[in-house]
């Protein structure tokens, strides 16, 4: 009966709580659209076009390209060929840094005027091109590249052997050739032919189709690539690499060559992971689709940075570790067979990658594996600033930060599987990886959106407040909850109350499916409830005695989470009279307060403003029994009225004599 008793005024306070919120409710309405308008004109944003790029779309590239190492230079040309997009079009502008120095130009066969800039190559053309009209120009220029970003292109050596590699991501493909450097515009094709020492095997992409050895102590390496592909992926990789290979065999009569470069001092290591590999083309080919360049390749080229670059048909990585592999492979669906549209959608990339590893483990080697990467990721993940959703697409450190892009990207598709459940999730992936809008093209974070809310069949914006919260916007949730539960012998009515806000903003909180676990003797049941208020209280009837309650569980958020009281059956009564710290402290709109009783007393529970006047009165002399009680504060007077940012007091009366008094902060 006591327990009864509790219960039922937790749940009153609630409600009182609630109603008293309803004079903010304006407010609050008004500051959610506002951001929401604001993380929407965010989204429609595109990383602009080098001025002069508007008005051609590249269909084909061929680089013929001739490097040395004694001295480092590259030389040799490019030819771009393009369906034009505009009328009247009298001149194209390329990427290309001056540092490589153009010697002429050919509009077809013919040499035309071109300039440079420190960054860009400007094209005259013959005479005025028309809309549809096919357009080819090739580039004939050397020099010794300057790397940028993450090294562009660098000379290098292993041991005492020479060591040449290109990585382009973002914007360093113009570091070395000429091109339009746009992750949205994909050639369809690209020839890529090497000549250097004879000593050296080139790794690039596509097939092999041919090594020709030029008599002078020089070979070709002729690679060839029959599909869609953005200029940041496309690459070369140089140096004495020893090679192994195997298969991957997709079908009863169809096998694909499966293709290692590493330096002889990874050879064994090389060859060990090959395994590996071949299942794990195996598992994202089970999970998303066959994979997506099966008439050509997959292969890796060891190269000198630190880390891995998802270079289309052939990885560049530094090492074979298990899980740079699987996360390289990953991209070859997500970041090079469909590609971020723009740079600030980036997630779609290197999230989707990083989720992909903990997919890969769960394959492999169970829920452990999946759950033990996922500890990993979501503790990545855990920042109270910046959004997914890069708003500053020039600066490196956000375009690639770790615990946004990827750990709280892999996190967002970690968290969507738990709200559309695994059987929508998997089909919403496999479909977005299977869509002929985006297959070999681009897509938009507001695509990936569409597809989704599409195969769960909830319909166009009913994902809206997922996305908007954990794409664009900041942060994460903090949850607060308090329980209450009576049990009769044959049936405990358990009460929870809820609080939540972003860990960086009280005014904002996110809407979530929450579970709650309900553990006791002969009893462990989970209810999923909906959390769509920052204070919510929810009533579970359970046919056992509950002792335990947890937060999510099986830890599907991202987010903080305290229990701040469990009363249960005859749980110890307190044996002290004790006013306790409210939570949280500063508030903002609202706060907990608790305490305790020893014994049944006829309870007062008051605040005031630092000049002493009576603010509201919270419990006006109820009789309560003894045990752990709390009560809400909304930071209003008794009348509804908004108060002041300050200091404020709260006081505990208890049984006419026994009193308490604590100071609070209120910041609006």
């Amino acid at each position: 009966m006591i327990k009864r008793m509790f219960l039922t005024l937790g749940l009153l306070l609630m409600a009182q709580f609630l109603s008293a919120q309803e004079s903010e409710s304006y407010l609050k309405g008004q500051f959610r659209a506002q951001e929401a308008r604001r993380f929407q004109t965010l989204a429609k944003q595109s990383s602009p076009l080098t001025p002069g790029q508007e008005g051609f779309d590249v269909t084909y590239y061929k680089l013929d390209l001739k490097l040395t190492v004694s001295p480092n230079f590259l030389s040799g040309s490019v030819k771009m060929v393009a369906k034009v997009l505009t009328a009247n079009l009298t001149s194209v502008t390329l990427d290309l840094i001056n540092a490589m120095k153009v010697d002429s130009v050919l509009e077809g066969v013919s040499k035309v005027a071109f300039t440079q800039q420190p960054s860009t190559l400007n094209i005259t053309l013959r005479r005025p091109y028309q809309k549809n009209d096919t357009l080819s120009v090739t580039v004939f220029y050397r020099g010794l590249p300057v790397s940028t970003g993450f090294g562009s292109f660098e000379f290098s050596s292993n041991g005492n052997s020479p060591w040449v590699w290109s990585l382009s991501e973002p914007y360093g493909a113009s570091d070395w050739w000429p091109c339009k450097d746009h992750p949205g515009d994909k050639a369809d094709s690209v020839d890529i032919w090497i000549t250097c020492d004879s000593r050296f095997k080139v790794g690039s992409e596509g097939r092999l189709v041919e090594v020709v050895d030029n008599g002078n102590g020089t070979r070709t390496h002729r690679w060839q690539h029959r599909y869609p592909i953005a200029t940041y992926l496309i690459s070369i990789a140089v140096a004495e690499y020893s090679e192994s290979s195997g298969w991957f065999k997709y079908g009863s009569s169809d096998s694909m060559l499966v293709l290692n470069y590493a330096i002889p001092s990874s050879d064994a290591s090389a060859r060990a992971a090959l395994p590996q590999i071949i299942d794990n083309l195996r598992i994202y080919s089970d999970l998303f689709g066959l994979y997506p360049f099966f008439k050509e390749k997959y292969g890796h080229a060891q190269f000198g940075w630190g880390g891995g670059m998802e270079h289309q048909t052939m990885t560049s990585l530094f090492n074979f570790g298990e899980s740079l592999v699987a996360h390289e492979m990953a991209h070859q669906w997500f970041g090079d067979m469909i590609t971020c549209q723009t740079w600030p959608n980036i997630w779609l990339n290197e999230g989707f990658a990083t989720y992909c590893v903990a997919l890969y483990r769960e394959k492999r080697y169970g829920p452990s594996g999946y759950s033990n990467e996922m500890t990993g990721i979501l503790n990545g993940a855990n920042v109270p600033s910046g959004s997914v959703f890069v708003r500053d697409s020039l600066n490196l450190g956000q375009l690639f930060n770790n615990s946004l892009v990827y750990d709280k990207g892999g996190a967002v598709l970690h968290m969507l599987r738990h709200v559309l459940g695994d059987s929508v999730f998997f089909k919403a992936m496999k479909q977005y990886a299977n869509d002929p809008r985006f297959r070999f093209g681009t897509a938009t974070t507001e695509d990936f959106q569409s597809v989704c809310e599409t195969v769960s069949g909830k319909g166009p914006g009913s994902l809206n407040y997922f996305f908007q919260e954990w794409i664009y916007g900041q942060s994460y949730p903090k949850y607060r909850y308090a329980v209450g539960n009576s049990f009769n012998g044959s049936v405990d009515v358990c009460g929870v109350t809820l609080s939540s806000a972003s860990a960086n903003d009280p005014r904002v909180f996110f809407q979530m499916p929450i579970d709650f676990r309900f553990t006791g003797p002969g009893l462990d049941t989970t209810i999923t409830v909906f959390n769509n208020s920052s204070d919510q209280s929810f009533v579970f009837n359970l046919p056992k005695l509950v002792t335990k309650v947890e937060l999510d569980p099986n830890n599907w958020i991202l987010k903080d989470a305290s229990q701040t009281l469990l009363t249960v059956g005859n749980s110890d009564t307190p044996t002290r009279f004790a006013l306790l710290q409210n939570y949280p402290n500063p508030f903002n709109p609202s706060t907990i307060i608790p305490f305790e009783l020893p014994a049944r007393s006829a309870v007062r529970v008051e605040v005031y403003n630092a000049l002493g006047a009576l603010v509201d009165v919270l419990i006006a002399d109820q009789m309560l029994d003894a045990g752990k009680h709390e009560v809400r504060f909304t930071g209003t007077t008794v009348g509804g009225s908004s108060l002041p940012s300050g200091v404020y007091y709260y006081r505990l009366k208890a049984s006419g004599s026994t009193i308490r008094t604590r100071k609070m902060i209120y910041l609006r």
